[in-house]
């Protein structure tokens, strides 16, 4: 029965093969290299192990939270990495938001980034299937708020004209056809941002409808999980807070539904080396008792004189990232 079975499917293959490029069926075997994608690291440790070693090529991710926490961020950091090993990455600004100082900031090669600012949602997904077919290694789009379709961007009715659900079934209808293009190998990041849903409960409820969240094969919650403090001219201030991302839906493994929780600081992003000292704790690497930290010979009192040793130190640092790193 199984030797039967395995002949037809050799004659459906071998079939499928002969046939012409327009009535081919595209069957192959589920081993085949066609189906292998690589990931974009981000090169912190918790971020990394939560998403099983990074951000997924030929599958669509989703950044998604509410206004302020990072978002964006985290998007330029995927891009940033991926341009780091020569890769190519462009950005989708349907908020007219993109701020090429800021983004150089963030590690990003503005230079080398393509950028386009489209007018209407079917423009904008337009750009983003061309881009796929071209192989571009990272496409951003930010955000799928921002997309308006043309019959409402156009609507003789004006500003007034609401249909219902307009943007969640131009979504629906519109995600489907994109996402065909992804097999070319290119790592789709959108991000979303929250509304309250209306209703005795108030629920985060994204722009766009479920569809997006069907179609996502990585779906990652950004919010703020406290405030980090620090004295400024004899004032406490916050100068930034611990930014939790949460693996909500997974089709490419990683933590599901577990958190990272990464020190994020508003002028320098993501704070590398308390990073890595956070793993270092936490896996015993780095010792702990009372206010004393100690590291291999190295022995300082306090967070800040511990983080202040590894910079002074980039041997032990360096260190310490081979042992933290797979």
């Amino acid at each position: 029965m199984i030797d039967n079975a395995l002949e037809i499917v050799e004659g459906i293959l071998k079939k499928d093969k002969a046939q012409s490029d327009k009535k081919k069926l595209g069957l192959v075997r589920g081993d085949s290299t066609e189906f292998d994608y690589l990931r974009i690291p981000f090169g912190i440790p918790a971020l990394d192990r939560l998403t099983g070693g990074g951000i997924p090529k030929k599958r669509m991710t989703m950044l998604y939270g509410p206004t302020n926490v990072g978002k964006s961020y985290l998007a330029s950091q995927i891009v940033a990495r991926a341009q780091e090993d020569g890769g190519t990455a462009a950005w989708i600004d349907t908020e007219l938001s993109w701020d090429s100082e800021w983004s150089a900031k963030c590690g990003v090669d503005v230079h080398n980034t393509l950028v386009a600012q489209p007018e209407s949602g079917e423009t904008a997904f337009e750009i983003v299937k061309q881009l796929m077919d071209a192989k571009v290694d990272v496409i951003v789009l930010d955000s799928i708020a921002g997309l308006v379709p043309e019959a409402v961007m156009n609507a003789k009715e004006g500003f007034d004209y609401n249909p219902m659900a307009w943007q969640a079934r131009f979504i629906n209808t519109s995600l489907p056809r994109l996402l065909a293009h992804l097999k070319e190998g290119s790592a789709f990041v959108a991000v979303n941002q929250v509304r309250s849903s209306l209703g005795p409960v108030a629920l985060d409820a994204m722009p766009g409808g479920m569809a997006q969240t069907f179609f996502s094969h990585f779906l990652l919650q950004v919010k703020r999980n406290g405030w980090i403090k620090e004295e400024v001219d004899g004032v406490e201030r916050n100068v930034g807070f611990d930014m939790e991302v949460r693996l909500r839906k997974t089709k490419v493994g990683g933590e599901n539904w577990s958190s990272a929780i990464v020190p994020f600081r508003v002028e320098g992003g993501i704070d590398v080396v308390e990073s890595f000292l956070r793993e270092g704790l936490e896996t015993g690497l780095i010792k702990k008792a009372g206010p004393w930290y100690s590291y291999n010979e190295a022995k300082v009192m306090g967070m800040n004189g511990l983080k202040k040793h590894f910079l002074d130190n980039p041997v032990d640092f360096e260190g310490l990232k081979n042992e933290l790193t797979p």
